[in-house]
């Protein structure tokens, strides 16, 4: 048996094609399968792999180019003790913005800076004004507040506010050793629609299926990290005065930079 499973994320479309046992009694709970997830340390990639591609997909589904990115740095006077103090001063501040703004919707990441060893917030804003950005964080320097970008490049291509690299990156950036959620998120953020399926058609990366409605075709990508059958085709949304897209094939290894 087959499933097509569609997910929707903003300007990101992803339709996976991967088989299931015959006798699935509901296609709609189904997952790809991987390959070897046995020891605790396989174990942990692929909780890692599975949680970063949630992530990714909440940020699509939730910010546009009206949204900002932005840091927030501590003085020395408001400098946390400990990763959970400085976690209360992120929702402190996330709560004096939604206050004022009821329609926010908040992504906050937490991490120790590479070379300075201080504790940091980085967040993707929604539906809030750079003025209450600036004038609401306390305990030190709003160090960046820059508008999302309306054209995300990869591989020379238009993907849009497809904000895939800035996702990846916000994963990596909560400390392992932290034993909670990589993010926190006000309780405003839209979950990405999916919609699965049986299909009786045979799909391959030469044959992706037809591109939704505003979206284009942009890449197909197999993966030796999950069972054989898999494939995956990314659609961005059709961008104004889009450059020459072309669509990639991929044939990645488990371990690579394959999102899947």
């Amino acid at each position: 048996m087959t499933c097509r499973q569609k997910t929707t994320s903003g300007a990101v479309c992803e339709i996976e094609i991967y088989t299931v046992p015959e006798n699935t009694r509901s296609i709609r709970n189904s997952e790809p399968k991987t390959e070897n997830v046995r020891t605790p340390e396989e174990k942990q990639r692929y909780n890692r792999r599975k949680s970063e591609k949630h992530f990714i997909r909440l940020i699509n589904a939730n910010f546009t180019s009206g949204g900002y990115y932005v840091t927030l740095t501590y003085d020395n006077e408001h400098l946390p003790e400990s990763y959970s103090e400085a976690l209360k001063c992120i929702d402190n501040y996330t709560r004096r913005l939604k206050y004022s703004n009821p329609n926010a919707r908040i992504i906050s990441v937490t991490g120790y800076g590479v070379s300075s060893g201080r504790l940091h917030h980085h967040l993707i804003i929604e539906n809030v004004s750079e003025a209450d950005i600036l004038n609401k964080w306390s305990c030190g320097t709003v160090s960046k507040a820059e508008q999302l970008r309306k054209h995300n490049y990869y591989n020379g291509t238009d993907h849009g506010e497809d904000f895939t690299a800035l996702a990846v990156y916000l994963h990596k950036h909560a400390p392992a050793e932290y034993k909670g959620k990589r993010w926190k998120q006000t309780k405003s953020i839209l979950q990405p629609v999916t919609e699965k399926k049986e299909v009786k058609r045979a799909y391959s990366p030469d044959r992706p299926p037809k591109a939704p409605k505003g979206y284009v075709f942009i890449e197909a990508k197999t993966s030796e990290y999950y069972k054989s059958s898999y494939i995956y085709f990314k659609y961005v949304r059709q961008v104004t005065n889009p450059l020459n897209i072309q669509p990639i094939f991929s044939n990645h290894r488990a371990g690579t930079s394959a999102r899947l």
